[in-house]
């Protein structure tokens, strides 16, 4: 038995599905983050009771197609003690339709060492992303980091001799205080250890960080755009002289080292997400978990679906979101993508290219156009700019 949101959606077009698994509990906040997490470990038997009856409940849906690939994210999984990760996967084990390709735990420096890595190893886990950040002591205190640089060099040392097949650093730029030349030195020494895959993200300012609290103080400023665009540019060259391939604005990996769950998103395929503050999508509908970890726990103590927010989406939201995912990676827009626009409007659009392709932010490809290194600069502005086009034809429509 379907919820009825599932029951609106098309089934008929899902082959596979993606699982993605919130675990919400972090040792404390990173100045620049802005998720959902809780300190309290003590919750953590609770929550993952809560996650088990969350998994029965959508039984029916996980156990009609291949589940294949899954994303264990936070917070920070790589803290949940192995007892308890342990029996998430013993559940997922029951279904026959569990025989993933791809399964990612993210993890702190801090968690990562033999013992632990040889659990996750055994649990089927393929893929480890692990949150450096940094490996300057001084950059690491400003994010508000919980590790040192030592610790990230061991993790990185642990993970480059473990049985697990893959794995990714994630790294911040743009930092306050950071230079250019200290985020490409830990670039290269990721490289020197033959990093699969590397994730760069330049820091944004959200609203309810720390950091949002010290620009309102005046206690730091933001990072000029010119040093922003020249250190993203510059590692561009670096990594793609060391032979990573560039396949979405932050991420590049080596060949065949690609995160398979992230491409679901980006390309717009079904996934579950379980877990406080989960989002999921089947076609044409998303919904997400409530976010509060005790509202999750309480609701499903009472075998209650504990959802905030079901969307139904229309033909104007498909194509919106079409801007903000596939545009993303190296796949660009095809213009059979567009399909059902009239020819006015694709007119309007193929200008719209045109001038930004002049600019060098695009490039063509044999189906249509993608971004270039440093059209990804722009992303945001280009992806508002054709979605206004398209949005405003529909409307009209």
């Amino acid at each position: 038995m379907f919820p009825h949101w599932i029951e609106e959606a098309s089934l008929a077009k899902v082959k596979t599905l993606g699982l993605y698994i919130h675990v919400p509990f972090c040792r404390r906040a990173c100045h620049y983050c802005d998720f959902y997490f809780t300190p309290r470990a003590s919750l953590m038997e609770d929550y993952v009771e809560a996650l088990l009856r969350e998994i029965e409940a959508y039984r029916d849906i996980l156990g009609a197609f291949p589940i294949q690939t899954v994303f264990l994210g936070g917070g920070t999984p790589s803290w949940l003690p192995q007892q308890l990760l342990g029996r998430i996967f013993q559940r997922l084990a029951t279904f026959s339709t569990f025989s993933p390709t791809e399964v990612t735990l993210e993890a702190n420096p801090e968690d990562i060492y033999p013992d632990n890595l040889r659990f996750w190893h055994g649990l089927g886990v393929t893929r480890i992303s692990v949150g450096i950040q940094s490996f300057s002591a001084q950059v690491l205190f400003s994010l508000g980091r919980f590790h040192d640089p030592n610790t990230a060099r061991q993790a990185v040392e642990y993970l480059s001799e473990s049985e697990i097949p893959s794995w990714n650093a994630d790294l911040i730029f743009a930092v306050p205080g950071q230079t250019v030349e200290s985020f490409l030195e830990d670039i290269d020494f990721l490289i020197k250890k033959r990093v699969p895959h590397l994730s760069l993200y330049g820091l944004t300012i959200e609203e309810h960080t720390v950091f949002y609290k010290k620009l309102q103080l005046g206690r730091i400023n933001l990072v000029d755009e010119e040093i922003y665009a020249t250190a993203y540019l510059r590692a561009h060259e670096f990594l793609a002289n060391a032979g990573l391939i560039w396949y979405e604005i932050s991420n590049w990996a080596q060949p065949n080292h690609e995160c398979r769950h992230n491409w679901r998103y980006w390309r717009r395929e079904p996934y579950i997400g379980l877990g406080p503050s989960a989002h999921s999508y089947i076609p044409e509908v998303r919904w997400a978990n409530s976010r509060s970890l005790r509202t999750y726990i309480s609701d499903w103590a009472n075998n209650t679906y504990s959802i905030e927010m079901v969307e139904r989406l229309s033909p104007q939201d498909v194509l919106t979101e079409l801007w903000i995912t596939k545009f993303r990676t190296r796949i660009g827009i095809a213009w059979s993508d567009l399909q059902g626009l009239s020819d006015r409007v694709i007119r309007k659009l193929k200008v719209a290219v045109a001038q930004a392709k002049d600019k060098g932010w695009l490039y063509e490809t044999d189906t249509g156009f993608r971004l270039s290194p440093r059209g990804a600069l722009f992303s945001d502005e280009l992806a508002s700019r054709f979605s206004v086009i398209t949005e405003t034809a529909l409307a009209y429509h």
